[in-house]
This record gives structure tokens, C-alpha cells and sequence, in this order.
């Protein structure tokens, strides 16, 4: 077996220009191995050995027979192979670890994949179905988080099967049709993030539903975002997630109604709520240094929010700015581990 970087280079370059972005994100983490072993009826047949971390690996083992024979054409696309070319791919498990949002791609490919198998008679729902439903939730709360519109109202692979019988989808197309049908917007927002990552680091959800949903639709829309008037819509965004950070944590009776000026605060000043809160949580002199950082973080983002000229820079610092408040918050409150 022979390795080189440039091996999966080539093969990314090459599902990249047939505008299989989704089979050339899968092997962004891995590596490609390629050699020759003697073939069953004479000669040598070509070896593509494809190395990754989990998920990716088993999404790479779980996809279909045509499109696992891609990822092998791609691989010897520039090689010279004096044999026959290879047909398919032989995924291996690498001890690596991807975490986050990374994994969103081959988990919702399994998740398709699972749903198709059920669907075609190629599993059965009892042998998979919680490894489903476990997918399942992680799914639902990773791609809120990020912004990725994921709408598969199928919690258990029970409800898929009683779905499809009441809809009468009697033929395998149907329910393969349907699934892909269901995944393909999902799928496409998961490769995006891959070859066009948000400026902001992923960080860890609060929990509070609002604030992820707001957030992740705000690092969707930076990515999509190419004029004046989108940028600032980003700025407006941002203003409502820290609204709703302000409403999550901030409670009038506990901290407060008015600010140290004696304003009244009210139920969308999100700045006077995070204040009060702020100071009620982390008071005296040993915490001034954490309030400060909160202030600046808070205070960068509502400033931002408000500028009139609005570029792409400007947008990624008011996003950076609230996703930093964010945490910050959640981190106090105890919301992330």
C-alpha cells in the first residue's frame, strides 16, 4: 500500500468537479491508501483503502454500492494503473477523534442510510432502531444549534414503517425517493459548513432553545450573506439572541427592576437585563474583572448592531461578539459543562 497527501487531494478535486461536495467532505479527515493485489481471474486489481475516524468511517461503509465506486474512480483519477481498476472502496477505523459540528455530515448519512435499509428490507428495525433514536436526538440539537434546517419528523424507525404504510409508499423507490428527498437540504447545509466554515468557533449549546436557534440561524446566514443589507440583518439577528439571553436568565423580582441610574428595564433591553443579572451573580470586587469582560462582549455586540455601514467584517465581529456573551453567560449560569 502506498500513501500520499496528494492522493486525497486528487480524489476531492475530482468529486469537487463532478459536484459530489457531499462524498468530498466525507473525506476531508481521512486518508487514502492505494495499492494492488492479483485479481480472480489474472492480472492485479487496484486496492483503495480509505482510513477515518468514526462517524465517518461507518458513514463511508454505510453508503451505496454507486457511490462508494465514485470515491474509488477518484481515487486512481490520477494515477497510472496497469490493471483493473477498482470497483470500490475498503474503509478502515481510525483511533481519531472529530467532535462537534464536524460530525453532523455522516451522521445525518446515517441516518438516512438507516432509514433507507429499514425502508428496502435490508434491516430490520429492531436490530437498529435505538442507535436510530440515539442519531436521532443528537441530531435534532446539533443541527439547531448550527442553523441547519433538519425536519425529520420520524423520532423511531417504528414510526417511520407505520409512515409509509399509511401513505401507501408500496414501492422501494417510493420510500428511497422520500428519504432523499427529506435529507437532501440538511445534507447540502452539513456539506457547506465543511468547505465554508463559519468564522465563529463552535461552542457548546446552553440548552436554552431560543438562544441556540437564533445563533445557529445567524452563522447560516453569515455564510449566505453577500450585500450591504444582508450583513446587516446578521447585526439584527444578533440583537435578538441576546434579547432572548437576557429573558433566559434575567427575573425582575430576583434582580431588580431598575439599573444602578434607576431606569426602568424593560422586557427587550436585553443590556440592563444582562447587567442586573450580572452584577446579582457575580458581585464584589474578586468578580469585577469577569464583569468587565461580559460588559465589553455585550456592549461590542449592541454597539455593532447599530453601525450604519455595514461590510462583512463588521457582521463577523457582531457575531463573535454575541457568540462570546453567550458563553460567557452560560458558562455562569451554569448552563455548559
Amino acid at each position: 500500500m502506498t500513501h500520499t497527501d496528494s492522493d486525497g487531494e486528487n480524489a476531492r478535486s475530482f468529486l469537487d468537479n463532478l459536484r459530489r461536495g457531499d462524498l468530498s467532505a466525507l473525506l476531508v479527515h481521512a486518508r487514502i491508501e492505494i495499492g494492488a493485489t492479483s485479481g480472480d481471474i489474472g492480472g492485479w486489481q487496484a486496492v483503495v483503502v480509505v482510513r477515518a475516524p468514526e462517524p465517518f468511517a461507518e458513514a463511508l461503509s454505510r453508503l451505496p454500492d454507486h457511490d462508494r465506486k465514485r470515491i474509488a474512480e477518484a481515487a486512481l483519477s490520477k494515477r497510472n494503473f496497469d490493471g483493473h481498476a477498482a470497483t470500490d472502496i475498503v474503509v478502515k477505523a481510525t483511533n481519531d477523534t472529530v467532535t462537534g459540528s464536524a460530525t453532523l455530515l455522516p451522521e445525518l448519512l446515517l441516518q438516512r442510510e438507516t432509514m433507507i435499509a429499514v425502508a428496502t428490507g435490508r434491516q430490520q428495525i429492531q436490530e437498529v432502531d435505538d442507535f436510530y433514536g440515539a442519531r436521532q436526538a443528537r441530531l435534532v440539537d446539533g443541527c439547531a444549534a448550527v442553523g441547519i434546517n433538519y425536519q425529520n419528523p420520524h423520532t423511531s424507525l417504528w414510526d417511520w414503517y407505520s409512515f409509509w404504510k399509511a401513505q401507501r409508499m408500496e414501492s422501494y423507490a417510493d420510500r428511497r425517493n422520500y428519504v432523499r428527498t427529506l435529507f437532501a437540504e440538511p445534507v447540502a447545509s452539513a456539506v457547506g459548513r465543511v468547505h465554508n466554515p463559519s468564522p465563529v468557533g463552535e461552542r457548546e449549546t446552553t440548552g436554552w432553545t431560543r438562544v441556540d436557534r437564533s445563533l445557529g440561524k445567524a452563522k447560516l446566514q453569515f455564510q449566505t450573506a453577500s450585500a450591504e443589507e444582508e450583513w446587516q440583518a446578521i447585526g439584527l439577528l444578533c440583537r435578538e439572541i441576546l434579547i432572548s439571553l437576557g429573558q433566559s436568565v434575567y427575573d425582575p423580582q430576583l434582580h431588580g427592576d431598575t439599573d444602578e441610574a434607576g431606569t426602568r428595564i424593560g422586557s427587550s433591553d436585553a443590556r440592563r437585563q444582562l447587567f442586573a443579572w450580572l452584577h446579582f451573580q457575580m458581585s464584589g470586587g474578586d468578580n469585577k474583572e469577569v464583569r468587565a469582560h461580559i460588559k465589553a462582549s455585550i456592549d461590542l455586540a449592541v454597539h455593532l448592531q447599530h453601525r450604519r455601514t455595514a461590510t462583512r467584517q463588521l457582521a463577523a465581529l457582531c457575531l463573535e461578539a454575541t457568540s462570546s456573551a453567550v458563553s460567557v453567560v452560560a458558562i455562569i449560569a451554569a448552563r455548559t459543562s
